[in-house]
């Protein structure tokens, strides 16, 4: 009788179980397709074509827009949900390609840090040479400021 009882507490906690993992799987969700965007210094205006931009993300864009005069607006887009929309990460670049078929500029990046640091495989954010490094005069600077400590009763 007991070995009967153990037999069906096993089987229901492995229904229980795959239930639960089926639950959690159903909540996730991907759309588009991972891309890395660490490459994207070497993107460079008037030379990388479209192919090389895919190829240097490592990834085919998930839509690409081609106009009239031969120009393109390609679009990288991925999109993972965990758990209904609780946990969620959104990454999408947009790049203009001439009618020559060369990359132009970076028409809109959403969640890429390094999206705007680089130009033409240069960093744009540091300070240019012509720019003083020199310490601040110390005279310039106030001195420590002064804000006396108050203390207020509390009721008893």
């Amino acid at each position: 009788m007991t070995s009967v009882l153990e037999m069906l507490r096993r089987h229901v906690a492995r229904i229980l179980l795959v239930g639960a993992c089926s639950a959690a799987l159903a909540a996730c969700s991907t759309t588009g397709n991972s891309f890395d965007s660490s490459a994207l210094r070497f993107i460079v205006p008037g030379q990388t074509t479209l192919t090389e931009a895919a190829n240097l993300l490592n990834s085919d864009p998930t839509d690409v827009y081609r106009q009239l005069d031969g120009s393109a607006m390609a679009r990288w887009s991925h999109k993972a949900s965990m758990v209904t929309d609780a946990i969620y990460f959104n990454q999408e670049l947009w790049l203009a390609f001439g009618p020559d078929g060369r990359f132009q500029r970076i028409v809109k990046s959403e969640n890429l840090p390094l999206a705007n640091v680089y130009e033409g495989g240069k960093r744009v954010d540091t300070l240019s040479t012509g720019t003083s490094t020199a310490p601040v005069d110390a005279a310039a600077t106030p001195g420590v400021i002064h804000k006396p400590a108050v203390a207020y009763p509390l009721p008893q």
